[in-house]
């Protein structure tokens, strides 16, 4: 028999380079929330009610909700999967200044799992936007994990945005 998780804790957007400028300057109150600032808002609350089964049955899928009624049907589609044992919770967001939520969740095996940010190259010319992360997986732990990385990007209505994600 195997357990999981699904980790809802919010998405760490630290950087090497961040955390070596904030202890080189330790005069400045530094909060994990806006260092460094990517202008994203972590929105993985709204994903807080599919369950294991299904985060797991869509790990490593990349998906692009434009809109209110996309988001909706987005929960529609995991309900009709029937693989959680109760309804999906259908929350609303209000995209705002032209914001899209883009997200996926990432899975493996062991104790703990995090994200971590390499890149983010953004083209407003080209309309596109690419976002590398590192799924990093700790421990020898039994447990199947199921990481959300989920996020509203503002000012982005009609990019073509990637997410690649490495394991380690």
């Amino acid at each position: 028999m195997t357990s999981g998780c699904i980790r809802l804790e919010r998405i760490a957007t630290l950087t090497p380079t961040a955390l070596q400028a904030s202890t080189a300057q330790p005069t400045l109150a530094v909060l994990a929330t806006t260092t460094p600032d990517y202008g994203w808002t972590d929105v993985s609350d709204l994903m807080e009610d599919v369950c294991f089964e299904a985060a797991l049955n869509r790990a490593g899928q990349v998906f692009n909700i434009p809109n209110a009624s996309t988001l909706d049907a987005f929960y529609t589609q995991i309900d009709r999967s029937n693989l959680c044992e109760d309804p999906i919770n259908h929350k609303s967001y209000p995209f705002n200044n032209d914001e899209i939520i883009v997200g996926l969740w990432s899975s493996g095996t062991g104790c703990t799992a995090r994200h971590e940010v390499q890149s983010v190259q953004r083209d407003d010319t080209q309309k596109q936007e690419a976002i590398q992360l590192q799924f990093i997986m700790e421990g020898d732990c039994p447990y199947d994990l199921v990481q959300p990385f989920w996020i509203a990007l503002p000012q982005s209505a009609g990019f073509n945005v990637q997410i690649v994600v490495q394991s380690s």
